[in-house]
């Protein structure tokens, strides 16, 4: 077992970000010379010729996604990896699960995790992929639903491709781990309204001592800056926020032309993961970068 994971180390990953217009690939290395850290060792980027978010077509959509998921897939510069999907916030639904110490077993949990995804979205959370992290003693958590249809696309095209998808992670998620990654190394407390702006979506989230009390996914309006300070002064009277909490802004597509100015708030830049970073769209058919 030991050695199963030892070997697995050095196995490099394949991480997918599907967005609306375009499919980014990054095969990631981890080199002995750099302590095993992650790189970038090729990149790829398909630019689709149409939405896939479409929401009155979805099959469309998703038909779209397999033929050029497909296409990506036969680069032999990913075979030998361990594939992981990340999927834009526009086909990602989220909730706030709040703590219940009575739930005892797993599918108490699931139950009720569904029951809080119903009372906000209806019954068309019932088609959806639930997932939630495991949430700190005593504190709610933020739980993920993906639809049922676009996860048998993706498991499909890997499988026709003979690569097993190991993981398939909504975006969010990844701009909760490294903000809250960054606040733990300041040793900040864990109290922030957090503003991910991705994919032409607006997350906003409101953490308070280490316990979620907030999620919200919105398309994104043109003045941004005006957007979410609404959002904010909102959502501060309907959670019953008080106190002037640090609002920290996650947004790997940033412009310097694009100025996050708020009405009673400073923003704070976060620096998003690598990853997030080099999957920033591009106006290319197909092209590929190798790290030097």
């Amino acid at each position: 077992m030991l050695l199963h994971w030892f070997k697995s180390l050095f196995k490099d990953e394949l991480w997918v970000f599907i967005y609306p217009r375009c499919i980014v690939f990054l095969r990631i290395t981890r080199p002995l010379r750099n302590g095993l850290k992650q790189e970038i060792l090729h990149k790829q980027v398909i630019v689709l010729p149409q939405s896939i978010a479409n929401k009155s077509n979805e099959s469309q959509g998703w038909d779209v996604l397999t033929q050029h998921l497909k296409k990506g897939l036969t680069n032999k510069k990913w075979q030998g990896t361990t594939p992981i999907a990340i999927v834009s916030n526009e086909f990602a639904r989220y909730a706030v699960i709040p703590w219940n110490a009575e739930l005892a077993v797993e599918t108490e949990r699931k139950a009720y995790m569904q029951h809080c995804f119903n009372l906000v979205y209806g019954d068309a959370a019932k088609t959806w992929d639930l997932r939630m992290s495991e949430p700190s003693f005593g504190h709610s958590a933020i739980a993920s639903g993906i639809d049922q249809g676009l996860l048998k696309v993706l498991h499909d095209v890997f499988n026709a491709a003979d690569m097993t998808l190991s993981a398939v992670y909504p975006q969010l998620m990844l701009a909760i781990n490294q903000t809250v990654g960054e606040v733990k190394k300041q040793k900040k407390p864990l109290s922030f309204w957090l503003v991910a702006i991705q994919s032409d979506r607006i997350c906003l989230t409101l953490l308070i001592e280490g316990g979620w009390r907030l999620v919200k996914n919105v398309a994104i309006e043109t003045d941004v800056s005006c957007q979410v300070s609404a959002l904010i002064q909102r959502e501060m009277v309907n959670c019953n926020v008080q106190d002037e909490l640090p609002v920290l802004v996650y947004w790997p597509e940033y412009q310097r032309n694009q100025l996050l100015t708020l009405v009673n708030n400073k923003a704070i830049k976060v620096l998003p993961h690598q990853f997030d970073m080099q999957s920033r769209k591009t106006q290319n058919t197909t092209q590929d970068w190798a790290r030097v």
